[in-house]
């Protein structure tokens, strides 16, 4: 009863200021899972708090919110143990930040709130801070994104984007899972499934929520963070260009390729994918276990499965390539306009299409991305 008449007068007092944005959170520690090997495991977690019927996901929902935005999580716990919610890597008061020592724990059957203002934009990461060791494997995690301002950008400044895919890393012990009550030494747990937003191998792979779709022309977002024990590698297909250029919440001083990308526990980094080629391969993301550096499992995200091998998308031809500034393209093309994009999809020069030939003198050497109607060729200027 007590929780109930917390959350009334919470959300009395919430409602009469409109600046606040409230997110309402409860946890649970009576979750079933199916796993993709046909187990079944129990896991604790945290879902969309309402009175009356809620429930608990893995991973815990995705909050979102802009930036500068004053924020107020109302936690209430559903459960018999203590659990907390702590803001990994936002900047927050202490005594918010959901560590038991500094700021304070939930009781069983009661009620409290976090408040903070979201001042820097990027990927954050939210958790229970009570034996982190065992809540973070027994599955009480998500993950926070945090927009930079109006528009879809990478960041304020930085590139655009057309699309974007938040994906989170994350594993368990099964045995643990399976027996939480007798878990043994923490320093003992020994990961053994690996996820992909709380799904591995067929589940994650079949699953149409969660490919990603990126053609010659597009630029996807992939928002990649893990609170996995074990190290994941990301694998991009080269033809994706994939670039990244935030870490942890904050713009890197110098964006890297990054066909390969290793993200440690508690790492984000934000990755634009510009393609210069149509490809059907897959991303791989491998798991490797940090204390023997041994290959453990490898999911697969699928990409572009709207591309059978008869309906990829033609490639444009162009021809001298490299050359100093002069293109010619295929007699048959049909439009007489053109869009050249910089490699990490932002459009910097348009243009008419002089008989057959394109006249790019004017911009300095480097590599670009040509579009004209719906075909897409990288091109390089000496």
């Amino acid at each position: 009863m007590r929780k109930i008449v917390l959350l009334f007068v919470l959300m009395v007092f919430s409602s009469g200021y409109t600046q606040v944005i409230d997110t309402w959170l409860g946890s649970r520690m009576d979750g079933s899972k199916l796993l993709d090997n046909n187990n079944v495991v129990e896991f604790w977690g945290y879902g969309e708090y309402s009175p009356g019927l809620w429930g608990i996901t893995l991973p815990a929902p995705l909050l979102e919110y802009q930036k500068d935005d004053s924020v107020a999580i109302h936690f209430i716990n559903d459960s018999p143990e203590d659990h907390t919610i702590h803001l990994h890597g936002l900047d927050v008061p202490t005594d918010m930040d959901g560590v038991p020592t500094t700021s304070f724990a939930v009781d069983p059957d009661d009620t409290a709130h976090y408040e903070f203002v979201a001042d820097h934009a990027g990927i954050f990461l939210y958790h229970c801070h009570v034996l982190t060791t065992l809540h973070l494997t027994m599955g009480m995690y998500g993950m926070i994104v945090v927009h930079d301002g109006p528009g879809q950008f990478v960041f304020q400044g930085g590139p655009s984007y057309t699309d974007a895919y938040n994906f989170l890393n994350s594993d368990m012990d099964e045995s643990v899972n399976t027996n939480p009550l007798s878990p043994g030494p923490f320093n003992e747990f020994q990961m053994d499934y690996f996820m992909v937003n709380g799904l591995s191998g067929d589940q994650l792979y079949n699953n149409t929520n969660h490919h990603v779709f990126a053609h010659p022309g597009d630029s996807v977002l992939l928002r990649i963070g893990s609170m996995a024990y074990t190290k994941t590698t990301w694998i991009f297909p080269p033809e994706l260009n994939a670039i990244a250029y935030t870490s942890d919440g904050r713009v890197l001083p110098n964006s890297f390729e990054c066909d390969t990308l290793v993200v440690h526990s508690g790492e984000r980094y934000q990755v634009l994918l510009t393609p210069y080629e149509s490809v059907d391969t897959d991303i791989q993301v491998i798991s490797t276990e940090n204390r023997n550096n041994i290959q453990q499992h490898t999911n697969l995200i699928r990409l572009n499965t709207d591309l059978g091998l008869e309906d990829k998308k033609e490639e444009l031809i162009v021809f001298p390539n490299p050359s100093q500034g002069i293109f010619e393209i295929p007699l048959d093309i049909s439009s007489d306009e053109y869009m050249i994009y910089s490699l990490d999809g932002r459009l910097i020069y348009n243009g008419n299409i002089d008989s057959n030939l394109i006249n790019l003198s004017n911009l300095t050497s480097g590599s670009y991305l040509l579009k004209v109607d719906n075909l897409t060729a990288k091109i390089v200027i000496r």
